[in-house]
């Protein structure tokens, strides 16, 4: 059996489970119930506050097929894909990857749409630490982005 670090083993999977951070999710449950998705929202707080928690848990409820209370209800076809990990969902580490290369490779694949759900949704953890070249070449794309498209940047 491997290790699993307890905030792992326990990270909120809906929007109900996350502790703390009421505002925000009320507005995101809003905007999930409406149809009226952004194409791009930035997550910022102090480190350990639930940032990247609250952006993957966006993630899969925009893709649910049928939300349950703004949450994803994991049950659905496209819930069941997200849970094991899916292309239309992907997750970029700028801390460790802050050069304009991968900025690059980000902004070509963005075109694409997405293979089994109904947005293709970039979490990009740690923005501030891009590069100022790699934020410039981002800066086009989140400025006019595809319809398919939603960008979550999370920063301290």
């Amino acid at each position: 059996m491997s290790y699993l670090a307890l905030y792992r083993r326990f990270r909120p999977q809906t929007f109900d489970t996350l502790v703390g951070q009421d505002a925000v999710v009320k507005t995101l449950k809003n905007q999930i119930a409406t149809g009226r998705i952004g194409h791009a929202y930035l997550f910022s707080g102090a480190r350990g506050t639930g940032k990247t928690t609250a952006a993957r848990i966006f993630a899969r409820a925009i893709n649910c097929l049928s939300p349950v209370d703004g949450s994803p209800c994991g049950k659905c076809a496209a819930c069941v894909a997200l849970a094991g990990g899916n292309i239309d969902v992907v997750e970029m580490d700028a801390a460790s990857n802050n050069k304009v290369e991968e900025v690059r490779d980000l902004r070509e694949n963005v075109q694409y749409p997405p293979v089994s759900c109904r947005y293709k949704v970039y979490i990009i953890d740690e923005v501030h630490m891009l590069t100022d070249a790699a934020f410039n070449a981002l800066l086009k794309t989140l400025e006019e982005p595809p319809a398919h498209a939603v960008f979550l940047l999370a920063t301290t």
